[in-house]
């Protein structure tokens, strides 16, 4: 990685929002000004710890294995939604946005507020940079951390370093947020608006927003790492401690809409940041896979006007459905369709016969959108994670119902009303009754499956997916006798008579004769034509498909290996010390919090997988 000799403010933002015309004033020039001024600094800050969060939804929506692509690709510019096939890659946007957008800005923005002593400009800079490490590391692994600029060529701290510095620096900085000679120092700058457009200045905010960093940086040690009681009821008692404060709120960067950086990423108008080293949103070529659309949504295979398109009731709030022929098992009424992750689209098909994402009515999904930084959501379901492995599955079943209601009512779906007629409160209930039905019957994968779902477009999707291991029966690995990613059969087939409260029997007209939400058991798989050179085994074919239960475990997607532009070329020694230059075998190489320290996983596959 380059020495940064000087500082390239890429983004100096001016927020009115009087007139959101000059939301952005974009300068790129080589010559900018080697110093800043904090209330230059801050604005370029939020948006990047904004645009960061974007950077890693937008591959691991796809390494999750919750959208595809129409196409069949094994290798290509967009290895995380094609093959996996990376080390073709020439750039990833995440590793640039943490070294230099975030970084550098960061440290010259620290500097510039310790000359004049303004140390709020201090707390929030080192809290955008503790969220921007710990996704960083989570993406990469080992990485420059303790000298990153101190040299042309810096050393590569392990991932267990990073992450002592993490825990280190979260809690002073939970510390420091009550400190009155910090937050009410007399030469703090006021921080306005347009300087900071999460929270405008309000330090309670930020205090609060760094627990919750807190709080997802302990979930690391769950399932795997660290799991016990005491870490488990700290876990508890830190979700508790933020939702229950009055001050809370949610941390979210809005956009007004309007041209290039002044919309939200995930919009439509899908902008590209600094060009060259960001990518513009696929949602417009993208397709739900079928564990999202048919196993998770609960997607029905055939037409019914009566019990609408799926399961799930999130399903037309997150995509709005087209028409499309009758193809692979589905009628032509049925409008919520899905494809194999890179198994390629019908020759038949287009990619409108298939649900729209991209105009989807999430809050996420317009020009004017938000990108949250955390979710309440997020920390309700970090407390019913830990609240599962303390052994108080009753809690967690209750916390778990609240973090979706929450969903829920984010993206504007609420309880039926005699008003909404009385299919729409059968639907409604049948959810409940199927997805959640009871906490005798609750397990991790219920949790784990809910989160996966509230987690669309959210980075800690695939970080959950990959402490789990990508559990399912097509790896063999589960944790308390569970395939976390692996949805079974809802209820017996119909006529057997099972009933579901308030909404009849598996075969009643609101189903559909002879019809299930989810008529066979279906898991998380690895996407099909994945590149053969680094990722099958010559014998793991079946009928000229993959054979998932011939495959290691781990030949999964478990890092990124570090930026190709800059490491390959400025930094390859070090590379080729960590045996991570060009090599394939690095990117199934699990994060330290994945390994099986705590006993909690057991694969039933190999020996060998701990």
């Amino acid at each position: 990685m380059k020495k940064i000799l000087y500082l390239f403010i890429s983004l100096a933002l001016a927020v009115s929002f009087a007139g959101c015309e000059d939301f952005l004033d974009v300068n790129t020039s080589k010559d900018s000004p080697t110093t800043i001024t904090v209330d230059q600094a801050l604005p370029t800050a939020c948006f990047y710890a904004a645009q960061q969060i974007y950077d890693h939804a937008e591959y691991g929506v796809y390494l999750s294995q919750m959208l595809t692509t129409t196409s069949k690709s094994q290798t290509g510019s967009y290895a995380y939604s094609q093959g996996w096939d990376f080390l073709q890659m020439n750039r990833h946007p995440q590793w640039r946005r943490h070294f230099y957008d975030l970084g550098a800005n960061i440290n010259e923005m620290i500097r510039a507020a310790e000359k004049i002593d303004s140390k709020n400009f201090i707390l929030i800079g080192r809290t955008i940079m503790l969220q921007s490490t710990l996704f960083t590391t989570d993406l990469f692994g080992e990485m420059p951390c303790s000298n990153a600029y101190t040299s042309t060529s810096p050393t590569y701290d392990t991932q267990e370093a990073i992450y002592e510095w993490m825990y280190r620096e979260a809690d002073e900085l939970v510390s420091l947020y009550n400190d009155p000679a910090y937050v009410d120092n007399p030469d703090n700058i006021p921080i306005s608006e347009r300087m900071d457009r999460i929270y405008k200045g309000d330090m309670k905010k930020w205090g609060l927003f760094a627990k919750a960093l807190r709080a997802r940086l302990w979930l690391r040690k769950l399932p795997n790492w660290e799991n016990n009681p005491t870490v488990c009821n700290k876990i508890v008692a830190m979700v508790d401690e933020i939702l229950n404060d009055p001050n809370w709120e949610e941390p979210f960067y809005s956009y007004p809409g309007g041209t290039n950086e002044q919309n939200c990423p995930w919009g439509p108008a899908h902008p590209i940041i600094n060009a060259w080293e960001s990518r513009g949103n696929r949602l417009a070529e993208s397709i739900p896979s079928r564990f999202f659309a048919y196993a998770l949504l609960g997607g029905y295979t055939s037409s019914n006007t009566v019990r609408g398109d799926a399961l799930d009731p999130r399903v037309n709030k997150l995509m709005i459905m087209r028409d499309g022929p009758a193809i692979d098992g589905l009628s032509a009424g049925v409008k919520l369709r899905w494809l194999e992750s890179n198994i390629g689209i019908a020759t038949s098909m287009k990619v409108t016969n298939y649900p729209n994402l991209a105009d989807a009515p999430t809050p996420y999904t317009q020009n004017d959108g938000y990108v949250a930084l955390i979710t309440d959501e997020e920390l309700l379901f970090i407390k019913a994670e830990a609240q599962y492995w303390a052994g108080d599955k009753t809690a967690a079943y209750h916390t778990t119902k609240q973090a979706v209601l929450r969903n829920f009512d984010r993206l504007g779906i609420y309880e039926p009303t005699a008003a909404d007629g009385n299919n729409a409160r059968k639907r409604y209930e049948a959810f409940w009754a199927i997805k959640l039905p009871g906490e005798s019957l609750f397990t991790i994968a219920d949790l784990m499956q809910q989160k996966y779902i509230a987690m669309y477009l959210q980075p800690e999707q695939w970080n959950d997916v990959r402490r789990y291991n990508y559990s399912s029966k097509n790896n063999h690995i589960s944790y308390d006798n569970t395939y976390v990613y692996t949805v079974t059969t809802c209820y017996t087939s119909a006529g057997g008579g099972t009933n579901i409260p308030g909404f009849g029997t598996a075969g009643s007209a609101v189903f559909g004769s002879g019809k299930n939400p989810m008529d066979t058991e279906y898991s998380l798989r690895r996407p099909y034509n994945l590149y053969e050179a680094h990722w099958r085994q010559p014998d793991a074919f079946v009928d000229g498909q993959p054979d998932e239960y011939n495959l290691s475990p781990n030949a999964w997607m478990m890092r990124m290996n570090p930026d190709p532009e800059t490491e390959d070329k400025y930094n390859r020694k070090e590379l080729e010390r960590l045996g991570a230059y060009k090599n394939h075998e690095w990117l199934k190489k699990r994060m330290i919090w994945a390994y099986n320290t705590s006993g909690k996983a057991f694969c039933s596959n190999s020996i060998e997988w701990k």
